[in-house]
């Protein structure tokens, strides 16, 4: 997710300063307002990445719940009642040396 966010604010700020007016001079006021705006363009490309995101993992969630629920319940359903029986059988088959 770190790699994503670098890249759109790589190409945010591309795309920022192409945008943006050739600066007439290299003055220091000039150049806060460009950091300000390259600033407000990486909190607004957050939020939608991070809102693409939740909608992705929603969606994620809901298709699981449809499609994979079902079939994958049965199956850790079967693997605990096989580990619980496989225990069972474990623990008759070994004495247990209780002190007194």
């Amino acid at each position: 997710m770190s790699r994503l966010m670098l890249f759109v604010l790589v190409m945010t700020l591309q795309a920022c300063m192409i945008a943006s007016d050739p600066l007439p001079s290299q003055s220091p006021e000039e150049n806060a307002g460009i950091l300000e705006r390259a600033k407000q363009a990486y909190r607004e490309t957050k939020a939608k990445v991070l809102n693409v995101g939740s909608t992705v993992a929603d969606f994620a969630g809901m298709y699981y719940e449809e499609h994979f629920k079902q079939t994958a319940d049965s199956y850790v359903e079967w693997a605990k009642g096989s580990a619980s029986s496989l225990w069972e059988r474990i623990k008759n088959r070994v004495p247990t040396s209780k002190s007194t």
